[in-house]
């Protein structure tokens, strides 16, 4: 009987200790666990690109920051000169040029993060290339003017305010494609055309005088006069037209009037004069001006060295005719 209770009393015990030890593993199943003991399964990436900026002035020194990071929900921005930002994007703008590393570090809620760094060279653009100006007939060829089937060297090139019509003629190389400033008379040729402000620019003239009698008149050694006049000294109100052809510029109506108007030196980027060298061959003049602060600005040729009293302008050319083969303007870049 004794034999048998102490079996019954260590079946119970055996018994008792088995469910203990399975109520603690189901127990362990479901206790909440510590701080940081579950692994996280989306932890965050950091990641992001930048731009620089663009624009006409220093815009260059502009960045912004296009984030890409992942799983995250908290940022911190260094943008390697001492600046930071807790944005999700970031932007900055930078003193000058240099390298700078960036970094981006990303956060979850668990505290769990990433960061990302990229270097960043930060350098001034070169300024664009300034394109040449776009003059119409430059070659002086005979073509229509407006209102007119005549045709004419000086197309394109006639502002009847300040100045007689040039004239056609044959030229360098014998054919109708030279403009010619006659002798004793106030001819001219004149066009606006837009430019770059504060550019610098070339202007090419390819020119003959007729060489002086050996028995000279009473004015001997035309001079043929350059000059760039600023779109600042235009009358008060105007807005120059740019014509594409030469047969649709009108022969008066343009920013320069009178003759005072373009000899006022406040108005002039450019006097240039070519005198007689009393050789009838073909020279190339070349001089250079700054457009300034001015985005339009007309080109005048004149004839001078004859009777300034005579006619209706204040100025004529001397005894000797000029011829103008062609003209050409060029950015200095």
């Amino acid at each position: 009987m004794k034999k048998q209770i102490k079996k019954i009393v260590g079946f119970t015990a055996a018994l008792v200790l088995a469910f203990t030890f399975q109520s603690c593993d189901e127990l362990d199943k479901y206790e909440l666990p510590e701080a940081g003991s579950i692994a996280d399964v989306t932890p965050p990436e950091a990641d992001f690109s930048f731009t620089q900026g663009a624009g006409p002035g220093q815009e260059w020194r502009d960045y912004t920051f296009a984030n890409l990071s992942s799983s995250a929900t908290m940022y911190a921005w260094d943008y390697g000169d001492g600046n930071t930002s807790t944005e999700v994007d970031g932007a900055n703008t930078y003193a000058g040029e240099g390298t700078f590393t960036v970094s981006l570090t990303a956060s979850d809620a668990l505290g769990v993060t990433s960061t990302f760094s990229q270097t960043i060279e930060i350098v001034e653009p070169a300024a664009p290339a300034v394109p040449d100006p776009i003059l119409i007939n430059a070659d002086f060829d005979k073509l229509a003017k407006l209102g007119s089937s005549n045709l004419c060297s000086c197309s394109g090139w006639d502002n009847d305010d300040i100045g007689e019509q040039g004239e056609s003629s044959s030229g360098n190389g014998g054919s109708d494609n030279v403009v010619k400033f006659d002798n004793n008379e106030p001819d001219h040729v004149y066009q606006e055309f837009a430019v770059t402000p504060n550019a610098d620019y070339s202007i090419s003239i390819v020119t003959s005088h007729k060489t002086i009698a050996s028995s000279p008149g009473s004015y001997p050694g035309s001079m043929l006069e350059i000059r760039v006049l600023k779109g600042s000294g235009y009358i008060a109100g105007y807005t120059p037209t740019y014509y594409t052809a030469a047969p649709d510029f009108p022969n008066s109506g343009y920013g320069y009037t009178t003759v005072a108007q373009v000899e006022t030196a406040a108005n002039n980027l450019l006097i240039e004069t070519i005198a007689n060298p009393n050789d009838d061959d073909y020279f190339t003049k070349t001089y250079t001006f700054n457009a300034g602060a001015n985005d339009s600005v007309a080109l005048f040729i004149r004839g001078l060295g004859g009777d300034s009293t005579a006619g209706n302008y204040g100025y004529t050319s001397g005894d000797e005719e000029i011829r103008a083969d062609s003209v050409t303007i060029t950015a200095i870049n």
